[in-house]
């Protein structure tokens, strides 16, 4: 394992951790949250519906290079959760999801490792009728 490889997996285990215990998530690039969206369903594409297990090294090849890789994820893993619940269906089309979604998914205000989905839901919603 390179030394870049062992400082991202040492940032995002602390990063994990921090959340854990209730830290504040930042805010992340919406086009973050998508690229991670569409390497996901790139994935399923490719193994029969299942996108698998995707590395924090494979996160940070399709994000920017200032991106916060650890926060990109766990957003990526909540947004993703609503996703498989069936609680973004207004907003998707197929495997594609209204750009709405990941706005509101990368500044929902999140502490710790858990989104609310009905804030999610009703944030999307208000955004979406502007």
């Amino acid at each position: 394992m390179s030394d870049q490889q062992l400082e991202l997996l040492h940032t995002f285990r602390a990063f994990i951790k921090a959340a854990e215990n209730g830290a504040p998530i930042p805010p992340v690039d919406e086009h973050d949250l998508k690229a991670l969206h569409e390497l996901c369903t790139e994935r399923a594409k490719r193994y029969c519906g299942k996108d698998g297990v995707i590395s924090i090294e494979m996160t940070a090849r399709v994000c920017s290079p200032t991106a916060n890789v650890p926060a990109v994820r766990l957003r990526h893993t909540q947004r993703r959760r609503l996703y498989r619940q069936g609680l973004l269906t207004d907003w998707q089309h197929g495997a594609v999801l209204e750009q709405v979604v990941f706005n509101v998914a990368s500044r929902i205000p999140m502490n710790g490792t858990h989104l609310d989905a009905e804030d999610f839901i009703r944030l999307v919603r208000a955004s979406f009728t502007l």
